[in-house]
């Protein structure tokens, strides 16, 4: 469009051309960054329609953390439990004992390093855990359900130096 526009218009309004071409380039490479880096997940922005929440890092932060810390931590043990967990099948690639469940389906044994259980399930699985856990309300995108974070004491205790678990299971674990 810009360059039509110089074709298009005489030599000697030129350099009004390039100064009016320059802010509204200006304009939307704010618009571009403001969107992107700073609204990406506000609700109420209608460009914002499938953005993944910054609520995720609750779990691929820690998580990232302790395999950067010592690779047999890929090896830790995960059930995510919801109908949607898009985008964290592919962030979350390398740990090969994640278990993605959806509609009713359950795992033989629930109890995991952790866990994200969807709002409607908490219930039923709570039921079922044996173990110690940090928790954390985790919305991955906008038009879900809240889900319920697990984070096993036993790992991610050196995340949580001055907080107690805040579910305990009801059995040894």
């Amino acid at each position: 469009m810009f360059g039509g526009a110089m074709l298009v218009i005489p030599l000697r309004y030129r350099l009004a051309t390039y100064f009016v071409s320059a802010i509204l380039l200006c304009v939307s490479l704010g618009s571009t960054i403001w969107l992107n880096y700073f609204r990406c997940t506000t609700d109420t922005e209608p460009y914002v329609y499938v953005q993944t929440y910054n609520d995720i890092y609750k779990l691929t932060g820690p998580l990232l953390e302790l395999a950067k810390k010592d690779p047999r931590n890929y090896q830790l043990t995960g059930n995510m439990i919801r109908t949607s967990t898009y985008p964290l099948p592919w962030i979350l690639g390398d740990f090969p004992h994640i278990g993605y469940y959806e509609h009713e389906n359950l795992p033989a044994t629930l109890d995991a390093d952790f866990l994200l259980v969807q709002e409607d399930r908490i219930k039923d699985v709570e039921a079922k855990l044996r173990g110690t856990y940090y928790t954390e309300p985790l919305r991955i995108r906008a038009y879900q359900d809240t889900s319920k974070l697990y984070l096993s004491a036993k790992v991610f205790k050196d995340f949580f130096p001055d907080r107690l678990p805040d579910f305990r299971g009801k059995g040894p674990g």
